[in-house]
């Protein structure tokens, strides 16, 4: 486990090897919670490991292991998302200097994200993020919230 990385459940996850893999990435509180839903009912008889992945930018003022926010209130928060669903979830705790690049790091090859967006019709910066990891390689599923 990198340094810079907190996972709990690892040792549940490990221990039932999924088939597959479905990466939600934690943004608005709301858009999380709507792929989260989303992300359950795509796995829900299916042997799918559900990540629940949060991103905290640490400034460069600060090292990574020092963030401006208690690790403990950002794990409490963090569960408590997982656990709004009935699905088993593997949340995880990442500390990084850019949000994307963090996310990105995270990632296994071709790995399937489910995004919360806002519904419009202009190019949002989540549009834009999904379209980069698209380049990647990764499928990124769109859950539209009003």
């Amino acid at each position: 486990m990198q340094k810079n990385r907190h996972s709990w459940l690892e040792a549940e996850a490990s221990s039932t090897p999924a088939a597959l893999q479905i990466v939600v990435p934690v943004r608005d509180p709301e858009l999380t919670q709507a792929a989260l839903r989303h992300a359950g009912t795509l796995g829900h008889d299916l042997n799918v490991c559900l990540r629940l992945i949060d991103v905290h930018v640490v400034p460069y003022a600060l090292p990574l292991n020092k963030p401006t926010v208690s690790c403990r209130m950002l794990e409490m928060k963090l569960r408590a998302l997982a656990e709004e669903i009935e699905e088993p979830v593997c949340p995880e705790l990442i500390y990084a200097r850019d949000w994307e690049e963090g996310f990105r790091r995270v990632l296994k090859p071709r790995s399937i994200v489910i995004f919360g967006i806002r519904r419009t019709w202009w190019p949002t910066r989540d549009k834009r993020m999904s379209e980069r990891l698209r380049r990647h390689g990764h499928q990124v599923i769109w859950v539209e919230c009003n």
